[in-house]
């Protein structure tokens, strides 16, 4: 069956379509071959009657003769097609299309010399007809179909023929009842070709799609191959046993692989210590996994590694491991620390460029106004009250600086975590009792909502810090204080379970438009802000295992902000810097 050309996509189309091409190629030659079984088989049987018997009612016992020479034309014809088949010589359209009207004439002439229809010999033109719709094209099976019919046709009239021609009446003889049977039985040889010719266009759709799914296949796994061995990071697929599969050529490089062995050793063979992490991630795949540690390799990198599962099975063998896992594999990615430090210093080069400018831009104007005040008053002989304004200026400018030198300098807390156990609701309770005391602010102010024992993970002094600026500027942007709380605290936990810890108002809120840049360093709504609180905290809350986030109020009333904290169980872990 020929297939109709797809259109492939690049990368390794070419091979992949030529590689279908060839296995469509062979599949038709297959066909051919087994249609010409039948053709073997048809002829065979009819020789072995005609040298046997002679005849063998019905087959051959109108012209035993014509029986005989056709049955052995059609075995020799048979033989002939099976090594022309397996030499492909001619090509395929070529064979198919002589040797369907072989078929059709030769048996056309079995169903003669055997009496015709009424022998049954003609089912065989069916057979005939239908492997000619696999292999051939619409019009060429309509065509023998046709051809098919018409000789149906032919040979119930031939008695009627021949009698007409030697001057016979024809009136009332039994050959006039067999034309209804005739045409059903050509009905029946259009309907196999319309049938046939449907199951072929099937197929050769099917052929195609085959191709193309194919041709995309193989450069999915082409570009993903392709992909995987660029990358910077070591890529190790191994089974729960620690059998190593496959590696990429960073992980050959970082491992120490000897060349040719990648697939063909064990984790255990390569690195001792990745494989007692391994033994030890597969131990607690199914609970709390441990951070991976850094090791170093026998190639001479420090490595970090990290492990993916693949596959899952309800219990897994495994060899040299000696561990029982619920995974069928998993993919190990190895990150040299060299190259990771050098990339972080970079983000910190880069983030220290961008600060430092800001920084500069920012202190440019309060110098400005510093020096010019300065100026002003060395040249002023006016009166005390100008004097003082002047005065006033130089003060407020340098509290300006200083605030913008705090918050910076602020920044290098980041990395200084000192994180304990907290019980939330108490530190709650403490938190506003300081707060109003040293602002003077009514505790009717706050309104505290918390489970009773609520735990996290945190530093105190830099929550307290977090807390107290996004106090300060929900204050800032609320009414004056009545008698109605005007901050709501609320403890609660994220869907992952994590605590954390909402700061709600409800005052101006924040603008839609600037909602994104709240927490960019140096944003800021208030000309006598600087910019740095909110970027502040979240660099806090981030150093400490957490996040926090901004959500405007309920109603579009007011802002909410969210800290979340880390789980009081991971103080005994290092926090994440």
């Amino acid at each position: 069956m020929t297939a109709k050309e797809s259109t492939p996509t690049p990368l390794a189309a070419g091979a992949t379509r030529a590689e279908s091409r060839a296995a469509v190629e062979t599949e038709n030659w297959k066909l051919l071959q087994y249609f010409n079984y039948f053709r073997l088989a048809a002829g065979l049987a009819a020789s072995f009657v005609a040298l046997t018997w002679g005849t063998l009612p019905p087959l051959g016992q109108a012209r035993p003769a014509l029986f005989l020479s056709t049955s052995l034309t059609y075995t020799v014809l048979g033989l002939i097609a099976a090594f022309t088949i397996r030499a492909r010589k001619p090509d395929f359209d070529t064979h198919a299309v002589l040797l369907s009207f072989a078929d059709i004439t030769l048996l056309t002439m079995l169903m003669h010399s055997s009496g015709g229809l009424a022998s049954g010999v003609g089912l065989l033109l069916i057979a005939a007809i239908g492997g000619a719709s696999l292999m051939l094209g619409r019009k060429l099976t309509l065509f023998y179909a046709s051809l098919a019919a018409i000789a149906a046709l032919l040979e119930q009239g031939w008695e009627l023929i021949h009698d007409a021609v030697a001057g016979v009446s024809i009136a009332g003889t039994d050959s006039l009842q067999g034309f209804p049977i005739a045409g059903l039985f050509g009905v029946g040889l259009f309907a196999t070709a319309f049938v046939g010719q449907s199951l072929a266009t099937r197929l050769r759709a099917t052929e195609a799609l085959a191709e193309r799914r194919g041709v995309d296949a193989a450069n999915l796994a082409q570009m993903s191959e392709l992909i995987i061995q660029r990358m910077q990071s070591g890529v190790m697929v191994c089974e729960a046993s620690g059998q190593v599969r496959k590696a990429n050529e960073a992980a050959v490089k970082y491992l120490g692989i000897p060349a040719g062995v990648a697939g063909k050793t064990n984790v255990n063979e390569i690195s001792p210590d990745l494989a007692a992490q391994l033994v030890q991630w597969l131990g607690s795949a199914a609970g709390e996994q441990r951070a991976p540690k850094i090791f170093r390799s026998q190639a001479g990198y420090t490595l970090l590694p990290r492990f993916m599962p693949v596959g899952d099975t309800d219990a897994r063998k495994s060899g040299s491991l000696g561990r029982r896992s619920p995974v069928a594999g998993v993919v190990v990615f190895l990150d040299d620390m060299v190259v990771l430090k050098k990339q972080a210093q970079e983000l910190k080069m880069s983030a220290l460029a961008r600060l430092t400018a800001s920084i500069a831009h920012e202190i440019r104007n309060p110098l400005g106004a510093l020096s010019n005040a300065a100026q002003l008053l060395s040249e002023s002989s006016g009166s005390e009250a100008e004097q003082k304004r002047l005065l006033k200026i130089i003060d407020e400018q340098t509290r300006r600086m200083n605030v913008i030198v705090q918050n910076v300098t602020q920044l290098s807390r980041r990395d200084r975590v000192n994180a304990t156990r907290m019980v939330l609701d108490h530190w709650l309770k403490d938190f506003v009792r300081q707060y109003c005391e040293t602002l003077f602010v009514p505790q009717g102010t706050f309104a505290v909502v918390c489970p009773d024992g609520l735990s996290l993970c945190a530093d105190s002094d830099q929550i307290h810090q977090v807390v107290t600026n996004l106090c300060q500027n929900a204050l800032r942007h609320s009414p004056p204080f009545t008698g109605t709380p005007l901050l709501k605290l609320q403890g609660s936990t994220d869907k992952d379970g994590r605590p954390c810890l909402d700061v709600i108002d409800w005052g101006s809120g924040v603008p839609p438009e600037v909602a994104d840049s709240i927490f960019d360093p140096f944003f800021t709504t208030s000309p006598k802000g600087t910019g740095l609180g909110l970027y502040i905290a979240r660099e806090l809350c981030e150093g400490n295992g957490g996040s926090l986030d901004y959500f405007p109020g309920d109603g579009g009333v007011g802002s909410r902000f969210r800290v979340t904290f880390a789980r009081a169980e991971e103080c005994s872990e290092s926090i994440a810097i």
